[in-house]
């Protein structure tokens, strides 16, 4: 493994080359120490994090409204001076739309419509069904919408309405009837995007509440705030790791534990370096620990995306790009950039090659969180308008588990129906396994449905 070709001035790249020798042996390790970059943290401060967003759950589940306006007006400056003024007025949802302009809410509506699209299409998957056993039970399986879901948008930098249509419209096709977004509103305004956007969902409960409180509120309840079943959403650490606590407690359900956002370009001699470096810089835009970068067989294409890089000096948020983790891989065939891309396992992972090595890889890869293929599919169209769902596993979660989805909002329900012959033909086995497991009372629950009948008949 070799980080001989980094470039230092303008936009930093790290480079790595796999050996010719031990392939797998360096896909891995390249693969381990990328990702340490983006997931390590100080060992002192993630215990500083963890104790600090554990105090703020305790204090909003011991104290309630007395703690959410308490930390509010602390973090975000909120001011608030009652329960009341912890949710967006109906006169604040009419002046966000006064402050957009026609073609950002026509923009909004139109993703909304894209994302209802599809989720409508994974909606076709979860249709009632009843079928019988082997053995002879009858199964009737259906899937019913959660109660309650609590969306969670983040604040800070930027505004995020598309996260607001990805959790809500998805949420509103499964029919989710209560539906509550909790977002950060320093000195108590909430970004009209958002409400707009939330508006057009439908969504009658805003949260002016962010942060580690904000899924407190979420996940306990309190006076003012119904709890919510399951938690849906990213955010910065305080977020994701308050969502972790308060899934281990058990009292909530949380779609995954999003981390900064990833990207990894799988390139050949016929992409345009171009296209890899402009992909690349729209993800590593969100800053904070962004994973980006290309593999590729082709040294040419490599060096010519980190020469683009050694001059751009003038890019727009260049702060935040310089923030990120900015990567290339050199391998020796197309199908060494494949392992590589299963073993990183990320969040956006695009196949921007010739035909030929397109058929090839288009059904060999299925470990990254989304996979566009083509020139004309790039991760700004995944985010806002084709329609699937950008919030999406990271930190390798991809490798086993997928984006957000109707599936996230629905509880699967089984109802099973015995008969006499069905528990007969089972019955011999039951008993068998209930000794196996040294749980005799198992197998007498069972067989006493047959003891009854011959009372009865006595």
């Amino acid at each position: 493994m070799s980080s001989k070709l980094s470039v230092q001035t303008g936009l930093r790249f790290k480079t790595y080359r796999v050996s010719k020798r031990d392939p797998e042996r360096d896909i891995k390790k390249i693969a381990k120490e990328l990702r340490d970059l983006s997931l390590k943290e100080d060992e002192a401060k993630k215990k500083i994090l963890s104790s600090s967003v554990s105090a703020m759950l305790d204090k909003v589940r011991r104290d309630g409204d007395a703690a959410l306006m308490e930390l509010a007006n602390k973090f975000d400056r909120s001011n608030f001076s009652s329960a009341n003024d912890f949710f967006v007025r109906n006169k604040e949802i009419e002046e966000a739309y006064s402050k957009l302009e026609q073609r950002e809410i026509k923009a909004i509506k139109a993703a909304r419509s894209q994302i209802a699209f599809i989720a409508q299409k994974q909606m076709e998957r979860f249709s009632k069904r009843k079928y019988e056993t082997p053995l002879g039970f009858v199964i009737e399986e259906r899937y019913e919408p959660i109660d309650r879901v609590g969306g969670y948008v983040p604040g800070g930098l930027a505004s995020y309405p598309s996260t607001v249509l990805m959790i809500c419209v998805t949420a509103k096709v499964a029919q989710v009837k209560d539906i509550v977004l909790a977002t950060p509103a320093k000195n108590g305004l909430v970004n009209p995007s958002v409400l707009v956007a939330a508006d057009l969902c439908g969504v009658k409960e805003i949260l002016k509440i962010g942060g580690a409180q904000g899924i407190a509120a979420l996940a306990f309840g309190t006076e003012a705030v119904k709890k919510a079943d399951v938690i849906a959403g990213p955010g910065n650490e305080f977020v994701t790791e308050a969502k972790r606590q308060v899934a281990s407690l058990g009292l909530v359900s949380i779609d995954m534990l999003a981390g900064p956002t990833e990207l990894l370009i799988l390139a050949d001699s016929k992409t345009n370096p171009r296209l890899v470096y402009e992909e690349i810089i729209s993800q590593a835009e969100h800053g904070n620990k962004t994973l980006c970068g290309v593999v590729s067989d082709s040294m040419e294409v490599i060096e010519q995306v980190t020469k683009i890089a050694e001059n751009d000096s003038n890019r727009e948020r260049l702060d935040e790009i310089s923030e990120s983790t900015l990567f290339a891989v050199k391998v020796s065939s197309i199908l060494e950039g494949r392992d590589f891309a299963q073993y990183l396992s990320p969040e956006h992972l695009e196949v921007m090659v010739s035909n030929s090595n397109e058929k090839a890889l288009r059904s060999n890869l299925n470990k990254s969180g989304l996979l566009l293929f083509g020139n004309y599919a790039p991760c700004s169209a995944s985010d806002y308008m084709i329609g699937t769902n950008h919030v999406l596993p990271t930190g390798g979660q991809a490798a086993s588990r997928s984006g957000l989805s109707v599936a996230n909002f629905l509880k699967r329900v089984l109802l099973v129906h015995g008969s006499r012959a069905s528990l007969k033909n089972a019955m011999g086995d039951i008993s068998t396994m209930a000794a196996l497991e040294g749980l005799p009372n198992h197998a007498k629950a069972a067989s006493a449905r047959f003891d009854l009948k011959k009372q009865r008949g006595s």
